[in-house]
């Protein structure tokens, strides 16, 4: 019969003390890098894992995160902002409840109720719908993150900048001769009453304005062009599609700069059906690289730091032992990943 591996083995193999073998193990305290890498090594070595159960009750904790999500089934960077999250949460022995309100305050407000049956510590909003929802959750006292929108009164809150990733994408394309370059971005539904005052997609709009306007382009020449992400309000289509057709009518941009991936791939899809090549004819660039690489040709995006969120978040979590009701902020910037869909402009 195998011997579960207690801590005081791993301090035995690594020839620390206990103390300093737990504070590596639960992350908490300054152990040296020699006696860190000693210890994760035997536990390595001898598989040991502690045992969650028992940490819970003598910290009076669960050790789990709520998460809400807004479309994990439409929109791919929800799935990858999950995925960064759970793995900063499992290296630091927590565990994480996921739920999708697909923008159904019923399901979000179900969600809420599954958090506190399960006593989760902290309850992270990418992105909340409707603040009443949380009610409960502020009564516990639990600490609330919100990544780029913010709705909650007290919460601490992820900046998404997306202002250094717009500068380097307009420069960019001005570089390849690009002087009319159009963005798409995504708006919030009219029937969706509950949003950030100053939503992400505006955010994102004016950072393309700003960089535009930094670049010495006419702004006249450069249209703001917003649209649903919600395929059922845009006759089924792929957001980003409808836009993209009237975009492509005479006289239209030599390049298009979207506000996410998904409407990058609407926009593909009207360059391909016009005829036209991506970039020989015009030139596309993404935002937020959750399919980017993905599409034909493989798409120049505007990257979210997705670990770099992933680790704020938990931080933040770690840092908020005690209700506050001071807001905590962070902001993490965006970068251009280039790949196939920018080249020089077209000479006529």
């Amino acid at each position: 019969m195998n011997v579960k591996a207690t801590m005081a083995d791993v301090a035995r193999m690594a020839k620390v003390s206990p103390a300093t073998a737990s504070r590596v193990i639960h992350n908490n305290g300054y152990v040296s890098e020699e006696n860190r890498k000693r210890v994760l090594d035997a536990v390595e070595a001898i598989g040991y894992r502690p045992n969650l159960q028992a940490r819970s009750l003598r910290m009076q904790r669960s050790y789990s995160v709520g998460l809400v999500l807004s479309s994990a089934r439409e929109n791919p960077f929800f799935t990858h902002i999950s995925h960064a999250i759970r793995t900063s949460a499992m290296n630091r022995g927590y565990s994480m409840l996921t739920v999708n309100h697909g923008y159904s305050s019923d399901a979000e407000a179900t969600g809420v109720s599954q958090f506190l049956e399960h006593g989760v510590d902290a309850v992270v909003l990418c992105h909340g719908l409707d603040p009443k929802n949380f009610e409960p959750i502020k009564a516990a006292a639990l600490p609330v993150i919100e990544i780029e929108r913010h709705i909650i009164d007290g919460s601490s809150v992820i900046e998404i900048d997306p202002h250094t990733g717009m500068i380097e994408a307009v420069e960019t394309l001005y570089r390849q001769g690009h002087r009319k370059i159009a963005f798409v971005g995504g708006k919030i539904p009219d029937d969706l009453v509950f949003s950030t005052p100053v939503a992400a997609e505006a955010l994102r709009a004016d950072a393309f304005r700003n960089a535009i306007t930094a670049s010495g382009l006419a702004l006249d020449d450069c249209p703001v062009m917003l649209g649903d992400y919600n395929p059922s309000h845009t006759g089924g289509g792929p957001p980003g599609y409808v836009i993209g057709k009237e975009l492509l009518k005479s006289g239209g941009p030599t390049a298009i700069l979207t506000g996410s991936d998904i409407l990058a791939a609407g926009v593909l899809q009207a360059i391909y059906e016009r005829g036209l090549r991506v970039p020989d004819d015009i030139s596309v660039i993404g935002y937020d690289d959750s399919i980017a690489r993905l599409l034909a040709p493989p798409l120049t995006s505007i990257a979210q730091p997705y670990h770099a969120i992933g680790e704020e978040v938990m931080r933040l979590i770690e840092k908020s032992t005690s209700p506050s009701t001071e807001q905590t902020s962070a902001s993490v910037a965006t970068s251009l990943i280039e790949r196939l869909s920018v080249g020089p402009i077209r000479l006529t």
